[in-house]
């Protein structure tokens, strides 16, 4: 249940992302402001809500063993790792530890996309310079951005 609400939390981030861009032109724009305000209540709640789930207990010490981290994250530190709207490789800045959780919360290079991603999953950046994703593809320094996002009026 927690790697879901990792990935909700993640695209909860990402919305808001994009409401906080059309009202940089748009300012005054009630409902973007109401909805601006509930993203970030439940960004809040999910994060509550994954603080509060316990931690999976490892079954053995094998698998204790192989799903400990290899490096010591620090806030700060220039990493690689996946982005979950398109799942490739992509160098990113470590911006917050949650240790219990087991996540990161990291901001990719060049464009500032956030995510929160599982640590055990990070690479060092030559690692996953060298890394693929499922389909083959080589990790790439850059992320699309979505500054260039347009909105449509629905209504």
């Amino acid at each position: 249940m927690s790697d879901d609400l990792v990935k909700q939390l993640a695209g909860y981030k990402a919305q808001l992302q994009q409401v906080e861009a059309a009202l940089s032109s748009d300012a005054e724009n009630e409902d973007l402001l109401k909805l601006q305000k509930d993203l970030q209540e439940v960004i809040e709640l999910t994060k509550d809500l994954l603080s509060s789930q316990p931690t999976v207990a490892k079954a053995s010490s094998d698998s204790s063993a192989t799903a400990e981290p290899s490096i010591t994250w620090e806030v700060g530190d220039q990493c690689m790792a996946v982005w979950n709207e398109d799942g490739q490789w992509y160098e990113a800045e470590i911006e917050e530890i949650d240790e219990e959780n087991g996540t990161a919360a990291v901001t990719f290079a060049g464009y500032g996309n956030a995510d929160l991603v599982p640590l055990l999953s990070l690479k060092p950046v030559e690692e996953g310079r060298n890394s693929t994703d499922e389909s083959g593809n080589k990790a790439k320094s850059k992320l699309p951005t979505i500054q260039n996002f347009k909105w449509r009026k629905t209504c």
